[in-house]
């Protein structure tokens, strides 16, 4: 006997249909009360990852979380590391919000247009604003202004003002610089001349001499100031359009002096065709010996004057060949190694200023990250002290994306076998892996060790208890609830 394979459930919906045409209309089904979102957790169920010591200080979304309203913007916010500081922007509006990482305090809020992280004149991490009118200004990790224009046209230049001539291109570089402190003080100024025509003449056919020419600002074979791309301390650098750079002074008893000098031929540089201008990477702080924290304590390197030890790394591309790295002394410009990095990186514009969207450098390590345009690595890690590409991620790998470093840890988003995205910690100098299939996500994390944790809908953040006393927050800043424009020379 066949038996019937009808589903159940096919057999009550035909019975149900039978019972409806023999008894009208059904009764519609009552409503089903609609289920309540489970409240937003209120305490941390998860572990600490790698890298992040401490406790649970606070909670930043709910009712009772005692947060800043910017946290419930529909849109999402942006959390960016700032000194000691956590910057917090509007996903729908420019709006922004630097918190106190170890109190909670508010220290600026502002509406203004945020342009970028810059440096200060020690290096310290700074913030690039501007205000309804595009005027620009500057802010420190605690909201206190760092520099505002004097004149229109003026830019900031990691701690330094400078202002260009008139109308100044990189198609038209040449005319009187004038370099500024942040407050406004004339520092040093100076002609960026064009260079002069050489003269023909039944004599240009004998040798060059070593006549008294060859020294000075534009001399022969000297290469005169030029246009200000970086700066730290009392030393500005300028590039002049060519295959070189050169370091002045800004100080006050030597404003002007000249520092050194880098050119590509004199660094040994193995380039397939003409050396073309230099991109100042960055200024970076190198590590002091594991052993002893440094000469001074501190996990700096100090030079035998105790400045801190660091180099000025120099990129140098090539449109089809694989760019060079370079490493100087800031103090003397000296060469201390070259690189050749994995493949092609573009060709930065002869005046760009210093830096690269992208570098991740932790420290604590002297390592850097760099992405890479072309080549078998997508990301390699770079040993700044001893000049090695120590690991890379190559195309097979990547699925990781590193986020930031810190502490000789790197934080990168890995895209799991379910299509989402999962958080992987990794050893900055050995790509080992710390940490994987964590149950809190590391958003951001400070210089001095705050962490923001995602974790079952909320935001935790984690750190060692701050210090009892009175909120560094500025006594003379704005007011929660006042004028939200907090753009130096407003009143806000």
């Amino acid at each position: 006997m066949r038996s019937s394979r009808v589903p159940q459930a096919l057999t009550c919906g035909l019975a149900a249909l039978l019972a409806a045409g023999c008894t009208g209309d059904p009764e519609p089904p009552a409503p089903s009360p609609e289920a309540e979102p489970a409240p937003l957790p209120t305490s941390f169920a998860g572990e600490a990852p790698p890298g992040v010591e401490g406790e649970v200080l606070r909670y930043l979304h709910g009712d009772s979380a005692q947060a800043h309203d910017i946290l419930d913007d529909p849109l999402g916010v942006r959390i960016s590391p700032v000194g000691e500081s956590f910057l917090i922007s509007s996903g729908g509006e420019d709006r922004h919000l630097l918190h106190d990482a170890a109190t909670g305090a508010t220290l600026w809020e502002g509406e203004a247009r945020f342009r970028g992280f810059d440096s200060a004149a020690d290096g310290a991490r700074v913030l690039s604003m501007a205000d309804a009118d595009g005027v620009p200004f500057v802010l420190d990790s605690r909201g206190e202004p760092v520099w505002e224009p004097q004149e229109e046209g003026d830019a900031y230049l990691d701690g330094l003002a400078v202002r260009r001539p008139e109308g100044w291109s990189a198609e038209e570089p040449h005319g009187e610089f004038t370099l500024l402190d942040a407050d406004g003080g004339e520092l040093w100024s100076y002609e960026f001349a064009e260079p002069e025509e050489p003269e023909e003449s039944e004599e240009s056919e004998e040798p060059a001499g070593d006549g008294d020419g060859a020294d000075g600002d534009g001399g022969a074979g000297e290469p005169g100031p030029g246009v200000p791309v970086a700066a730290r301390g009392d030393m500005v650098v300028l590039a002049s359009g060519g295959p070189s750079l050169q370091a002045r002074s800004v100080a006050a008893d030597t404003a002007g002096e000249e520092l050194w000098t880098v050119d590509g031929e004199d660094a040994g540089l193995d380039a397939s065709g003409p050396l073309l201008p230099p991109q100042v990477m960055g200024v970076y702080p190198l590590p002091g010996p594991e052993e002893d924290g440094g000469a001074d304590g501190d996990g700096e390197a100090r030079g035998e004057d105790g400045e801190d030890e660091a180099v000025v790394l120099l990129r140098w591309a090539q449109p089809e060949a694989p760019s060079t790295l370079s490493a100087h002394d800031p103090a003397t410009g000296d060469l201390m190694w070259t690189l050749e990095e994995p493949g092609a990186n573009p060709v930065a514009g002869a005046f760009d200023p210093a830096g690269t969207v992208g570098n991740l450098y932790d420290a604590s390590t002297g390592v850097l990250l760099l992405p890479q345009a072309s080549g078998e690595a997508t990301t390699v890690a770079v040993d700044l002290a001893g000049g090695e590409v120590l690991w890379g991620l190559e195309e097979e790998a990547g699925s990781i994306s590193p986020a930031f470093a810190f502490d000789g840890l790197v934080y990168g988003d890995s895209r799991g076998s379910t299509g989402a995205d999962e958080q992987l910690v990794l050893d900055a100098v050995t790509m080992d892996v710390v940490g994987d299939d964590l149950s809190a996500y590391v958003e951001a994390v400070t210089e001095d060790g705050y962490a923001i944790l995602v974790h079952d809908r909320q935001r935790f953040v984690y750190g060692p208890p701050p210090q009892e006393g009175p909120s560094e927050a500025p006594a003379d800043g704005p007011e929660r609830d006042g004028d939200p424009s907090g753009a130096p020379g407003d009143g806000g």
